[in-house]
């Protein structure tokens, strides 16, 4: 049963929903292509979703191998309107994202999707571990564009093996004209297939690559580029010293949803707040005592992370030292990583 805290909690903003541990690829940093798929939860499961998320990142697993995710996606739009609503695919089946693409499109028409891409040609073959994947992600990145999905990104994992690909990928989403976003190769005790990676990239590449990506960012009239800058900023920092740049709510601004309909505060906190399909509205498991419980205990962690999931709220909750930065590095760019 489902016992009410009687706290208020803070309202999330940003989700990560994993719909599927079923996965097509066999990437270096991940073991999730190890796990049984496991799909517990039903469509209509996914109308709890609380109405205050802004952004919602559909993930997996391979998102697109879900034999519903078409309905999912209409499910989401249809519970969160105004939200945005990204899917995270490895981009190896070209064909079967392009036709589950097409229905999406008719019902959300501002869709965003993610490629992965970890390396330029054959380190990212390298690294995802499927013949000839660098170009079947090219091809779906260039069917995208074919089909009308405007909002495109490639996706990058920083590790210690693909480091000096950093800055050909990023130039290369330039050239694409797609946007560009990056992470760090984490450990977690539950996501990933529980894997755990300690990674140590050349800290000259990391910073040259960074660098790169920073003041390119930086070099142009958008705000929205500048913000990426920052968080590429703030990812070098926790690379380089383990440390995030800005506190951010773990389980407040923010969660974890896996195929089981299991909450967690985030992919890296082992902390269960609650059941999706136990409650008739998801305000009751966000206020539980189960939830609160996963809060504390998320506040005593010492646990460290910067994702794009978990940087967006904590960006939004420090507006002054986000563009005091913004204002440095744009008319001050030798001080960028100097």
């Amino acid at each position: 049963p489902v016992v009410p805290s009687g706290k208020k909690a803070k309202s999330p903003v940003d989700a990560v929903v994993a719909v599927t541990y079923n996965c097509n690829s066999k990437c270096v940093m991940c073991d999730i292509w190890k796990m049984k798929p496991q799909e517990k939860m039903s469509v209509e499961d996914f109308r709890k979703l609380p109405k205050t998320l802004k952004d919602v990142n559909i993930s997996g697993g391979e998102p697109f191998l879900h034999k519903d995710i078409v309905e999912i996606v209409k499910t989401v739009r249809e519970r969160l309107p105004k939200a945005r609503i990204t899917i995270s695919s490895n981009g190896f089946s070209t064909k079967l994202i392009e036709t589950r693409l097409k229905e999406i499109l008719k019902f959300v028409p501002d869709i965003r999707v993610g490629i992965s891409l970890d390396g330029m040609e054959k380190k990212h073959d390298e690294v995802r571990r499927i013949p000839d994947g660098f170009n079947k992600c090219i091809n779906t990145i260039k069917m995208m564009q074919e089909i009308g999905v405007k909002s495109i990104r490639i996706a990058f994992t920083v590790m210690t093996i693909n480091v000096d690909d950093l800055p050909k990928v990023y130039d290369l989403s330039r050239d694409l004209g797609v946007e560009f976003t990056c992470a760090f190769a984490q450990s977690s005790d539950f996501y990933f297939g529980a894997k755990q990676n300690y990674e140590n990239p050349d800290p000259v590449k990391l910073k040259e690559g960074f660098r790169h990506i920073v003041k390119s960012e930086m070099k142009s009239f958008s705000p929205k580029r500048w913000a990426r800058g920052f968080f590429a900023y703030g990812l070098y920092n926790f690379a380089s010293t383990g440390k995030q740049p800005l506190d951010s709510e773990a389980g407040g601004d923010f969660f974890y949803l896996d195929p089981n309909g299991i909450v967690y505060p985030s992919v890296v906190h082992f902390n269960r707040m609650g059941l999706i399909q136990d409650v008739e509205n998801f305000d009751a498991l966000w206020t539980s005592v189960q939830a609160e419980e996963a809060r504390a205990k998320v506040a005593k962690d010492s646990k460290e992370y910067w994702m794009i999931c978990t940087a967006r709220s904590a960006m939004r909750a420090h507006p002054g030292v986000v563009i005091s930065w913004m204002m440095k590095s744009k008319f001050f760019p030798r001080s960028i990583l100097s």
